[in-house]
C-alpha cells in the first residue's frame, strides 16, 4: 500500500515536493492545506489532489493521512510539528526543523515518547552522490579527513518583508542556507563540532545576511563554510583527506561526486541526475513509516538537535539572541 502524504504550506518548496511525490511509486499525495481555501484548491487542481483544506488543523485531523510534510516558513515549524505529533501524525518537516536546541530537544522527546516518526527534510543527506561520498570516506579512500570546505551563497534582493530578511519569519542566511553546509559536514564526519566560531554581516532588518563560520571537530578535522544572500559564490564542496579528496558539485543537492588520489588524479566518478532530487527524501521517509521507525538513520534527530545548538552558539556570538 502506498504511503499517503499531506502537505501543509503551499509555497515554492511545496510545489517541488508535490512533483517529487508524483514521480515515485511508494507514495501518493492525498490532501493539501493552506490558510486560504482558494489557494489550496488551485494547488490541488494543479497536482490532481483529491482534498484541499483552507485550514492546517483540518488536514492534521484527516484520518487518512500517514505523513504530513510541513513546508511553511521557519517561524511556524515548532508549533505545527508539535500539533501534528500530539495528534499522532508522522512528520517530515522542511529544514530547519526548528530554530533553537531547546525546541529541537522537546520535539525529539515528544516524538520518541509518543512513538511517532519525526524527520527533518534535509534532502541533501538522501542524495545518492552525497551517500557515495560518505561511503568513500568510511572506506578510507581519502585517508583521514582533515578539512571540509563548503558554501551556499547567492545574490538576492534586499526586501525586509521577505522570508529571507524578515526576522518575524525567522529570516537570515544561517537558518535558510547555512544549515546545508553544517549538516553536510556533520554527516560526513559522523560527529558534531566541539568548537564553532563565526562572523556575520547583519542586514538593516536585523537578520544575518551573510556569514563565514569555522568548526573544529573532536576527531581532529576542521571545517569552514560561508552562507549568504549578498553574492554568488562557487557552490563546490570539498572533503580533504590525508590521501586524497572528494569534490561534490555543491553541498545542498549534489548529483555528482568525484574521488581524487593524493597525486590529484581523479580515480572515480559517481553521477546520478534526476529531474527532482526531492524524490529520495520522499522515498526514504515513506520507507521509515512503513518500517515503523521513529527517526531517520540518514538524518538522525541527534544531528538535528546539534545543528540547532550551532544556531544558538552563532546567533549569540552575533548578538541576535
Amino acid at each position: 500500500m502506498k504511503v499517503r502524504y499531506g502537505i501543509i504550506g503551499l509555497g515554492t518548496i511545496a510545489n517541488k515536493f508535490a512533483d517529487a511525490v508524483s514521480r515515485i511509486d511508494s507514495a501518493e499525495l492525498i490532501c493539501v492545506a493552506a490558510r486560504d481555501q482558494s489557494r489550496a484548491d488551485a494547488f490541488a487542481v494543479k497536482y490532481r489532489v483529491k482534498k484541499a483544506y483552507g485550514s492546517y488543523s483540518r488536514l492534521i485531523e484527516d484520518k487518512n493521512v500517514d505523513i504530513i510534510y510541513i513546508g511553511v516558513t521557519h517561524n511556524f515549524h515548532y508549533d505545527l510539528v508539535k500539533e501534528c505529533l500530539n495528534k499522532g501524525k508522522a512528520v517530515l518537516c522542511e529544514k530547519p526543523l526548528v530554530l533553537t536546541r531547546k525546541q529541537a530537544e522537546e520535539l525529539a522527546e515528544l516524538s520518541q515518547k509518543s512513538g511517532i516518526l519525526l524527520m527533518e527534510a534535509m534532502w541533501t543527506r538522501c542524495m545518492p552522490a552525497y551517500r557515495k561520498a560518505q561511503e568513500w570516506v568510511r572506506a578510507g579512500r581519502i585517508g583521514e579527513v582533515k578539512y571540509i570546505s563548503a558554501n551556499f551563497c547567492f545574490k538576492g534582493m534586499y526586501d525586509p518583508q521577505s522570508r529571507w530578511y524578515n526576522p518575524k519569519l525567522a529570516g537570515g542566511s544561517l537558518f535558510d542556507v547555512g544549515i546545508y553546509p553544517i549538516e553536510f559536514c556533520t554527516g560526513i564526519l559522523v560527529e558534531n563540532p566541539g568548537e564553532v566560531t563565526g562572523v556575520a554581516e547583519i542586514a538593516p532588518s536585523g537578520v544575518d545576511e551573510a556569514a563565514a563560520v569555522s568548526m573544529r571537530f573532536p576527531g581532529g578535522a576542521l571545517a569552514s563554510f560561508s552562507c549568504g544572500f549578498t553574492a554568488n559564490v562557487m557552490d563546490e564542496a570539498v572533503i580533504y583527506g590525508t590521501e586524497g579528496k572528494i569534490v561534490l558539485e555543491n553541498c545542498f543537492g549534489p548529483m555528482k561526486a568525484e574521488l581524487f588520489n593524493a597525486q590529484k588524479r581523479r580515480i572515480e566518478k559517481f553521477e546520478k541526475r534526476v529531474p527532482n532530487g526531492f524524490i529520495y527524501e520522499v522515498e526514504h521517509c515513506a520507507s521509515l513509516f512503513q518500517a515503523d521507525k521513529l527517526q531517520s538513520d540518514l538524518i538522525p534527530l541527534a544531528d538535528t538537535i546539534a545543528c540547532a545548538g550551532i544556531f544558538d552558539t552563532l546567533r549569540k556570538q552575533w548578538g541576535l539572541i
